[in-house]
C-alpha cells in the first residue's frame, strides 16, 4: 500500500499545521530562518512530532511571522 502523500508535499507554501520535518525537507531554504531564531528544529527527532504553528509556540514567535519569512526565503531561493 502507497501512503498518501503530505498535505505538505503538494503545497505551494508553508503551513502552521505543517510538521517541521516536512517544511525542511521540501524547502530547505527555511533552514537559516529557523537558525536565525536559534530554534533547533533542523537535526531536532522532534521534527517529524511538532507543527509549525507548535514549534513558534515553543519558542515565543508569531506564527504568521514565522511563516512570511520562511516565505520570504522560498522566494528568494527561486
Amino acid at each position: 500500500m502507497i501512503a498518501p502523500p503530505s498535505p505538505c508535499a503538494t503545497a505551494a507554501l508553508p503551513s502552521s499545521s505543517d510538521f517541521v520535518e516536512d517544511v525542511l525537507e521540501r524547502w530547505p531554504s527555511t533552514i537559516p530562518v529557523f537558525l536565525k531564531h536559534r530554534m533547533a528544529c533542523p537535526g531536532c527527532p522532534m521534527a517529524r512530532f511538532q507543527t509549525v504553528a507548535e514549534v513558534a509556540d515553543d519558542y515565543g514567535l508569531d506564527t504568521d511571522a514565522l511563516l512570511d519569512e520562511f516565505a520570504r526565503a522560498i522566494a528568494a531561493a527561486g
